[in-house]
């Protein structure tokens, strides 16, 4: 499958799983406003699909949350037990972050349950977001999509300033008149990261545009090497079709 490929069933699934994370979490007033921002657009880096089901990725260790909340459909106790087992095995913040609180909210689908799992950081403004289905057959949670928002302030801040170093991507930023336009930083894991760099954790910056003639120029950083290794854009004749580019 080509690279120009992957990434277009990336995006498409992006935007279809954003429309099942806005269901079932009321609760989450803010996560949810943050979430519904990237469905409108469907062309960020960050949520994706895992090519085979649970894999730890493993950014910061086991320091579990402390606390577990459940919202939405009532379930008895034995399945409550095998999806917060399952979820904690399988969530992992960024590195040197700890998650202080989950909410796991479930959404009776048929015989299985759709979960979307929202995890706190005392020291990150955002969260991050994660997408379950448990299936009653096999009583098993598999991890589907993601949107990873929980980074802290200084790395955030880092991996903005080494995407607008990239010379490609502020040409495209300042020639389409999107300096004013503040950027998202999602986690990228390994098992995504590999489709379009290497099996590591990256960082993608965004800057979106929506409206009338919406524009999005996307980065993906490598946070350990301090450098953008690649540029996608949905502008100019050079990028048309949304080639993602080697940085």
């Amino acid at each position: 499958m080509s690279e120009k490929l992957i990434l277009f069933l990336f995006f498409r699934e992006e935007k279809e799983a954003i429309k099942k994370e806005m269901v079932g979490a009321k609760t989450i007033v803010v996560v949810i406003a943050a979430v519904a921002v990237v469905a409108a657009i469907g062309t960020y880096f960050g949520l994706t699909a895992p090519e085979n089901g649970l894999s730890h990725a493993p950014d910061s260790g086991l320091d579990l949350p402390t606390n577990v909340e459940f919202s939405g459909t009532e379930l008895n106790e034995e399945t409550r037990t095998q999806i917060v087992s399952d979820v904690l095995a399988e969530i992992t913040p960024y590195k040197g972050v700890r998650y202080e609180k989950v909410n796991i909210s479930a959404l009776r689908n048929g015989e299985d349950y759709d979960l979307t799992v929202i995890c706190f950081s005392d020291v990150c403004e955002c969260q991050d977001v994660y997408i379950f289905t448990y299936y009653g057959a096999s009583k098993r949670s598999v991890k589907n999509r993601y949107v990873l928002e929980a980074i802290p302030p200084s790395e955030r801040a880092k991996a903005i300033s080494v995407a607008l170093q990239n010379e490609e991507a502020a040409d495209l930023i300042r020639t389409n008149s999107l300096e004013s336009v503040t950027p998202t930083v999602r986690r990228v894991l390994p098992e995504t990261a590999e489709k379009f760099y290497l099996p590591k954790t990256l960082l993608s910056v965004s800057w979106t545009r929506f409206g009338a003639n919406p524009a999005v120029v996307s980065v993906l950083v490598d946070p350990d090497e301090g450098k953008a290794v690649k540029v996608w854009s949905n502008l100019g004749v050079e990028n048309k079709g949304g080639e993602i580019k080697n940085g």
